[in-house]
């Protein structure tokens, strides 16, 4: 096995204890990847915590409300993610409750709905401990780094097959899969960073050619930035005298589906404008600049009486656990706004 018994014995004294690594399951490892596809491993834990413990099952994911699942994601982004999961629960169950268990193989992993090669990859050879390649920016990045491989056009083909012949290397040498998959990624991410790679502590230092080369931060080579989606709005902030705010759900077809936000037109009710605040934050590539107008009402019994005309919404508080589906950015605006509006909150 040569090269790859000292990336095992790495790991073994130096791998991460995260919750989805012990007692692995499909079920468990298929949700931890979803979740760390474009999150960082910090981020995710608490999120997979709280998600395990209300959808403890597939069968539980797969019969809970969409509302749910979104408000547990809220703050993870890309809620697709979410979406997909779900339909993907759902069809699992469907395969469980017909008596055909869970895909054996990548090919039945990628039958499944929001599965690609990197997750049916990492499920099989995690879960079920099967010779199986994973491809994910960890991976490309110490495999790339490994060989200097120049990107010639078919440079994700060719690093596919690197990680083919690597996987079955370690285990025709009787490295489990499930470690040596686990291995590269780990080392991906806490040693062979994308910049400043910490070499002198790597355990595949001595044969990689771009450290001989001395140029190890051009691999992988840096693919074209995509460009940002400029984004600007204006937003309406009503509290209630409870300190409530009304929030309206985002629709099908639009941006951020699903979620809970500040209404972007004023609903009719009588108002006291505040101020208003302007807010800059950055969600899947868009740079969006929100201009959030904070109002009060007039009278007290308003709310009580009815909800904005011609709206569909909720009064919702965004002081403890929400308990609706809201992002990151609203929350991170509430906080500017009982900042420099501490009388928003004032009981009347």
């Amino acid at each position: 096995m040569g090269k790859w018994t000292e990336l095992l014995r790495w790991y073994r004294e130096n791998r991460r204890l995260l919750p989805w690594r012990e007692a692995p399951t499909p079920y468990g490892v298929w949700v931890s990847e979803i979740m760390l596809q474009q999150t960082q491993v910090a981020t995710v834990i608490p999120y997979y915590q709280r998600f395990m413990e209300r959808f403890p099952t597939v069968g539980d994911l797969a019969a809970g409300p969409e509302a749910e699942v979104l408000r547990l994601w809220a703050g993870l982004g890309y809620y697709s993610r979410a979406r997909n999961l779900q339909r993907g629960a759902r069809a699992l169950a469907g395969r469980l409750e017909r008596g055909e268990g869970w895909p054996q193989d990548v090919e039945g992993w990628l039958e499944v709905p929001g599965v690609g090669p990197y997750t049916a990859g990492a499920v099989v050879s995690i879960a079920l401990n099967r010779e199986a390649a994973i491809l994910d920016g960890n991976v490309e990045r110490v495999l790339s780094r490994l060989q200097r491989m120049v990107d010639s056009g078919t440079g994700k083909r060719a690093l596919w097959e690197l990680a083919a012949q690597a996987v079955a290397e370690a285990r025709a040498g009787g490295g489990a899969p499930r470690d040596f998959n686990q291995a590269l990624m780990e080392l991906g991410a806490t040693l062979c960073s994308p910049r400043s790679p910490k070499c002198g502590a790597c355990p595949l230092a001595e044969g990689c050619a771009a450290r001989a080369a001395g140029d190890m931060e051009a691999f992988p080579p840096k693919k074209p930035r995509k460009e940002w989606l400029v984004v600007r709005e204006v937003a309406h902030c009503l509290v209630n005298h409870e300190g409530r705010v009304w929030l309206e759900r985002r629709p099908e077809g639009q941006w951020r589906a699903g979620l809970w936000d500040l209404p972007l037109s004023l609903p009719q009710m009588s108002t006291e404008l505040l101020g208003e605040i302007e807010t800059r934050y950055v969600v899947t590539r868009h740079k969006v600049t929100r201009l959030t107008r904070v109002y009060r009402l007039r009278d007290p019994a308003d709310w009580r009486a009815s909800e904005p005309a011609g709206a569909s919404g909720a009064w919702v508080s965004l002081e403890a656990d929400t308990p609706v589906a809201i992002g990151a950015p609203l929350r991170k605006g509430w906080l500017r706004v009982r900042s420099e509006f501490p009388g928003v909150l004032a009981r009347s």
